[in-house]
């Protein structure tokens, strides 16, 4: 059995393509079967023109390379023991500055032969110039493949403790090996002219890297002037706001549910072809924090002609702005005409619909806005279906209609008939900064009328 593992960062894709024995201990069928041994491995980078390809060797090669690199990039102490050999498939080094690492690969006889014929054309390794919020997110996909104890569990992080009297002048910045190597980063990407740290706190696990923070004592240190002539390096993506991102991705709950429900909104009313899909079409979509697609994979036995029969190439901006914030979602499109929205990434916090205005005058005003807006909305008195139509709707203070979803599977059928899709105006920083919003029940009655309740 064929699968396909892929572990996605906002600037770094790692794609493992493997075979499972198809072996159960419980005999029953596993839903998510264990990669036993992999024929095909591919590292994509943000406008890199090709990929890093190769077979099994390719990637331990990879994993050791680049988690021993991150290991003397971050603490300054050399990794005898562990230096590249000569025979390795994958190399990276320092660049001419600070943050530029160049990766550069070799094939290996597992490589797939349309590999070997990029490479014949040159006869040179392919060689990628990397910026350090690339390597970053290259380590944070290692990083999750290591954790992923479904996929390969016999490749493990090849380090090893430096000795003592290696590490000792500079041990107190020295971190310890194999446990969430991306996670070291971000002591990097605060800046890049503070010092390292007199002391840092060691991720607790690998399947839950956290943040190595510079005490808020640290002193910047003096840099040269830069000259004007040359382009300013290129720095890390900034928080927005008060949204909290891991590496990028957006993981807050409740921020994620505002995006989940825009992208499920945006997709049902773009998708002209649902008779035409005759198999569940899987997707992994990436929404940037204004709640527009960046770009989608294809996910398991999925074929790219099969998304050319969904909204998503049309909806699609293929943006690279590494400022913007994203969001992961698995997409689901059904034979009955269903989609199916669910977020990737593990959420931190509860899940909520926002915080709530409370002022029991301007909840009334507002209900009574809003049901006046629907009413001038509607082209005919008439009723728009047989049925009660029921929709939870969200008013900002100023009365626009921030966020909506139907209630039941006829309200969700039903959805373009209203003038809701119309009237929704997502307010992307309302939805990071959670702007308190007046929550209402809207009915649309088989009767005509228009029913407008607080939640």
């Amino acid at each position: 059995m064929t699968i396909r593992r892929q572990y996605s960062l906002p600037n770094c894709t790692l794609i493992l393509d493997g075979l499972s024995d198809g072996s159960s201990p419980t005999g029953i069928a596993d839903s998510r079967p264990l990669m036993s041994s992999l024929f095909n491995a591919e590292c994509h980078f943000v406008g890199a023109k090709q990929p890093l390809l190769g077979g099994r060797d390719f990637l331990t090669s990879l994993v050791a390379t680049v988690s021993n690199y991150a290991q003397e990039f971050l603490s300054g102490i050399s990794h005898p023991l562990q230096s590249q050999t000569p025979d390795s498939l994958v190399s990276l080094v320092k660049g001419d500055s600070e943050h530029v690492h160049y990766l550069k690969a070799t094939l290996d006889d597992n490589s797939t032969s349309i590999s070997k014929a990029e490479l014949s054309s040159t006869g040179k390794p392919t060689e990628i110039k990397l910026s350090t919020v690339q390597l970053f997110d290259l380590l944070e996909a290692i990083d999750q493949f290591l954790a992923d104890r479904r996929t390969l569990p016999d490749i493990m992080v090849p380090l090893q403790p430096v000795r003592k009297a290696i590490a000792q002048p500079i041990s107190a910045h020295a971190a310890p090996a194999g446990l969430g190597l991306a996670s070291l980063v971000v002591a990097s990407l605060i800046s890049y002219a503070l010092p390292a740290p007199q002391s840092v706190t060691a991720p607790k696990s690998i399947n839950n890297p956290t943040p190595v923070v510079a005490p808020k004592t640290a002193t910047p240190a003096t840099s040269p002037a830069r000259d004007p002539a040359k382009p300013a390096a290129s720095k890390s993506p900034s928080p927005t706001s008060t949204l909290p991102t891991k590496t990028g991705i957006i993981t807050e709950a409740t921020q994620i549910g505002f995006l989940q429900r825009k992208l499920q909104r945006d997709l049902g009313q773009n998708w002209q072809e649902r008779d035409r899909i005759k198999q569940a079409a899987n997707f992994q979509v990436k929404v940037n924090q204004d709640g527009n697609i960046v770009n989608y994979q294809v996910v398991g036995q999925t074929t790219s002609a099969q998304s050319t029969l969904t909204p998503l190439p049309k909806l699609s901006t293929q943006s690279t702005d590494a400022n913007q914030a994203i969001g992961d979602f698995d997409v689901v499109f059904d034979p009955t005409g269903a989609i199916e929205v669910k977020p990737a990434a593990t959420l931190q916090g509860e899940m909520s619909l926002g915080k709530p205005i409370t002022e029991a005058k301007l909840k009334t005003t507002l209900a009574e806005q809003l049901k006046t807006t629907l009413k001038k909305s509607l082209t005919s008195a008439k009723p728009l279906d047989p049925k009660n139509l029921n929709y939870r709707v969200a008013v900002t203070n100023a009365g626009e209609i921030a966020d909506y979803e139907p209630t039941d599977r006829q309200a969700a059928k039903s959805e373009g008939k209203t003038p809701l899709p119309k009237l929704a105006k997502f307010n992307p920083q309302a939805a990071i900064s959670q702007e308190p919003l007046a929550q209402y029940q809207v009915v649309f009655g088989s009767n005509g009328e228009i029913l407008v309740t607080p939640r």
